[in-house]
């Protein structure tokens, strides 16, 4: 007997990602952002799904919190931090940590009262959309930011907030939940509590990578005469880290995989095979490649929710625009008022006009705003407009800012490696 569910499921697979991989020839060709252009793809294959059955198999394949996770993120993160250099991101570190930290906490608060004053939703409801929605995508700018080809130090400036303010949203967000479904006030036990699991979401990831990072490094020895069980290794240290971090001690997982993924690139070099060198990062560039292709495929999937209910009502259209309009005005704030302080502290380096603009315009939101959102329960009375509100933005954000970013940067006179 046959299982037929399994080669289904083989077959879809293999078939979206034939469509991606054709998909990037025609973009390329088309001069349009891959992981943007994939997204309109992925909207209009949810469309058609919808209308011809043969592809109705396809509609079973959706982005879900897990598998965005646990499955997609720990790819792209490691990926990531294999190609940050330690003595760049720490001479960077008080910019992005003031961005990552008091940046997405501010901008929590502005998109919270005014989506409270400007929109039907509760002041529970708007600081759920403000705690999930305000802090930059890692997988959306570093994806794009590549693509464009930014100067090294702004592409470090804009992954490096974006990686990092990971763990502020997501203990935000917890505590916002942990309000809103007891009913417990904002006192000041509370704020204290929220310090707390800061310190212990965020530090603690990275205490758990870099740990598991530095055992790596003895499997690292014992097999340098075995390229791809070494490979093989730096796959199992990226998964490793990031899912013991945040399934087992409920700290950042990318916080873990970022220092997992630092230590391999910082001191790896003394104890991998030569030819570990040669294919260690093309083997991480094609499974981020793999790892991208489908998170904006699924996501273009996941809009057409948006779609379905602009079709069933109107009514709540001018919401979409203020919750949009709202979160570029946070952005902006966030940006203009925290840069020049950091512009002004010790050690601190200057952050010019240009790459300021830049990060305003750059700051997008992608998958890991969804699976937040697709955490929020069920039964929660205002879930279905929170996610509205927030495709709504994530939409504007890889159409409109994702695709006039490099138009941006030619205005501006930016170019690569400057």
């Amino acid at each position: 007997m046959h299982d037929d569910s399994l080669a289904a499921a083989i077959l879809t697979f293999a078939g979206l990602l034939l469509l991606t991989t054709s998909s990037a020839i025609l973009l390329k060709r088309l001069r349009v952002p891959y992981t943007i252009g994939l997204v309109v793809i992925g909207m209009a294959l949810g469309l058609l799904a919808t209308q011809y059955n043969m592809l109705a198999p396809i509609l079973q394949v959706r982005l879900t919190h897990d598998v965005i996770l646990y499955v997609l993120l720990p790819v792209l993160i490691y990926d990531a931090a294999i190609n940050i250099k330690l003595p760049a991101l720490v001479k960077e570190l008080i910019p992005v940590l003031m961005l990552a930290v008091v940046g997405v906490v501010m901008s929590m608060l502005i998109v919270a009262w005014l989506t409270h004053e400007l929109t039907p939703l509760t002041l529970g409801g708007a600081l759920l959309f403000g705690a999930l929605i305000s802090a930059t995508d890692p997988v959306a700018v570093i994806a794009l930011f590549k693509e464009v080809g930014a100067p090294e130090r702004m592409s470090l400036l804009m992954d490096a907030e974006s990686l990092f303010n990971d763990a502020t949203a997501i203990v935000m967000f917890s505590i916002v939940m942990v309000v809103v479904q007891t009913g417990h006030a904002f006192d000041a036990p509370l704020m204290t509590r929220a310090v707390l699991e800061f310190f212990y979401v965020f530090l603690g990831g990275i205490v758990i990578g870099a740990l598991l990072g530095f055992a790596m490094l003895v499997l690292f020895k014992l097999g340098r005469e075995t390229v791809f069980v070494q490979i093989a290794h730096t796959t199992v240290l990226a998964y490793g880290s990031f899912l013991i971090a945040d399934h087992m001690f409920g700290m950042s997982g990318i916080m873990a995989a970022i220092a997992a993924g630092v230590i391999t690139r910082t001191y790896s070099k003394r104890v991998m095979a030569d030819g570990v060198k040669l294919y260690l990062h093309p083997y991480w560039e094609f499974m981020s490649f793999v790892a991208n292709s489908f998170i904006f495929l699924l996501l273009g999937f996941q809009e057409n929710l948006l779609i379905k209910d602009l079709d069933r009502s109107e009514s709540f259209v001018p919401y979409l625009v203020i919750a949009i309009g709202v979160v570029l005005l946070a952005r902006f704030l966030v940006i203009y008022l925290l840069i020049p302080i950091s512009n002004r502290l010790p050690k601190s380096p200057h952050i010019d006009r240009p790459t300021r603009a830049i990060m305003f315009w750059g700051g997008l939101r992608g998958v890991v705003p969804v699976a937040l959102m697709l955490s929020i329960p069920l039964d929660f009375p205002e879930r279905r407009l929170i996610i509205d509100l927030s495709l709504a933005v994530i939409l504007f954000s890889l159409l409109v800012q994702g695709t006039t970013i490099e138009w941006l940067m030619g205005y501006l006179k930016v170019k690569a490696n400057d």
